[in-house]
């Protein structure tokens, strides 16, 4: 059975009987795989071929090429600007002594100033701190008064449902432990719920 030599990219080969083969192949270990027929009309994902829009390859054009010269000029470019940076700097150094001198005088004066602004700054660190506390205090009030409208609300709501548990005893209808239990603390929600109300209002 001798075999075309041009294989898929699934590696099936067309022999000579127009039959389509993968190949026997040797594994790692040294074990031989058998030749597998493939049958007629069978084509592999491997080798079906991607799809091609034919439109989009004629409208879109080809990525422009950079050519080399554009590139050397580019970096003689960068080259002259750093020669010309260091130029620069050289030339500064060597006008930097001559500055010194003056930069004591400026330091100097530049010392009251600075002394001035620094107590600016601790005076304005101390209005800063008095409103900070101000702010901090109006924030723990209204926490206050979210955190007892919240229990001023549980407890109108355990003394609307001991009502109901009340009104179905009046009926004549046995009651749960849970129930009775509630409605003996009847009183001790009311008075809470009057000692709440009262700090409130002050």
């Amino acid at each position: 059975m001798s075999s075309n030599k041009n294989p898929t990219l699934s590696g099936i080969v067309t022999t000579d009987d127009n039959e389509r083969v993968i190949p026997a192949t040797r594994r790692p270990d040294g074990t031989l795989r058998k030749e597998r027929r493939v049958r007629q009309g069978f084509v592999p994902q491997e080798d079906i071929a991607r799809y091609k829009n034919p439109w989009v390859e004629e409208t879109t054009p080809p990525p422009p090429q950079k050519k080399p010269e554009v590139l050397k000029k580019k970096s003689q470019k960068k080259n002259v600007k750093r020669n010309l940076r260091k130029k620069e700097r050289e030339k500064e150094g060597s006008l930097g002594s001559i500055d010194n001198e003056n930069q004591q005088v400026v330091e100097e004066d530049s010392l009251g100033q600075l002394q001035s602004k620094i107590s600016d700054m601790s005076i304005n660190k101390d209005h800063e701190s008095l409103t900070s506390a101000k702010e901090n205090t109006t924030t723990i009030t209204i926490e206050q008064l979210e955190t007892t409208t919240k229990k001023i609300k549980a407890l109108e709501k355990k003394i609307r449902q001991i009502e109901r548990i009340k009104d179905k005893q009046s009926r004549g209808e046995s009651l749960k432990l849970e129930e009775e239990e509630k409605v003996n603390k009847l009183e001790q929600f009311q008075e809470e719920l009057r000692k709440l109300k009262q700090g409130n209002e002050e």
